[in-house]
């Protein structure tokens, strides 16, 4: 799965932002054939919104706003879309469809916790916040980006997100392990498998590793 913070339009490259727009239009207008059909070939799209973040509204949320039919919505969640995820003005789609009066919807929209996210976690996302601030240097100050939050990390037993920083050159890639959020930093630009980084309600580290360090997910934390 993707979390894209990215807020400037202008920083998306043409051939990217016009395959973007075209999965956002799908969802706009109701099209669930073309975005399952979409979501074949970019399945970590499912919970992107448009580009530059108007409304913040990724498929599930038009799903709920539409209300689309209890098989369409079964089949996002299939293919990961978030029930915890809201929109810029904090809206997560049960939020959506309750608004809107479709009552077939709600019960299939109300987030489930497959996982909990160690306690506190307000405590624990804002240490991930700080790392993420920290690890980027100017690259937050110089572009705008909205940092993920870490509630889809309960979604699943094994939930895997990457967040992409422009400037950076690469982003973070991050999951919900033995009560620890670990996180794998990289850059295109690095000779190695970057950094990793273990994330706790009491704070971050930086972890060791040997110069050729297995991958990611196989790393012996």
């Amino acid at each position: 799965m993707e979390w894209d913070g990215l807020t400037d339009r202008d920083r998306y490259g043409d051939w990217y932002l016009k395959g973007r727009d075209r999965f956002s239009d799908l969802a706009r207008d109701a099209d669930w054939d073309g975005v399952i059909g979409e979501l074949g070939e970019n399945p970590g799209w499912v919970n992107l919104p448009r580009p530059g973040y108007r409304s913040g509204f990724a498929p599930l949320h038009q799903a709920a706003w539409h209300g689309a039919g209890i098989a369409v919505v079964s089949r996002l969640i299939a293919h990961g879309a978030w029930r915890t995820q809201r929109t810029r003005d904090g809206r997560r789609p049960v939020d959506i469809a309750r608004e809107r009066g479709h009552t077939h919807l709600l019960e299939l929209l109300e987030p489930v916790a497959v996982r909990r996210l160690p306690s506190p976690a307000d405590a624990l996302e804002h240490h991930f916040h700080a790392m993420l601030r920290e690890r980027t240097g100017s690259c937050f100050d110089e572009i705008e980006h909205l940092l993920p939050p870490l509630s889809p990390l309960t979604e699943g037993l094994d939930v895997r997100i990457f967040f992409r920083v422009v400037g950076m050159m690469g982003g973070f890639h991050y999951r919900l392990h033995a009560d620890v959020v670990h996180v794998n930093g990289s850059s295109r630009m690095d000779g190695d498998n970057g950094d990793f980084y273990r994330v706790t309600p009491e704070g971050w580290t930086k972890l060791p590793y040997s110069p050729t360090p297995p991958a990611p997910w196989t790393y012996p934390y």
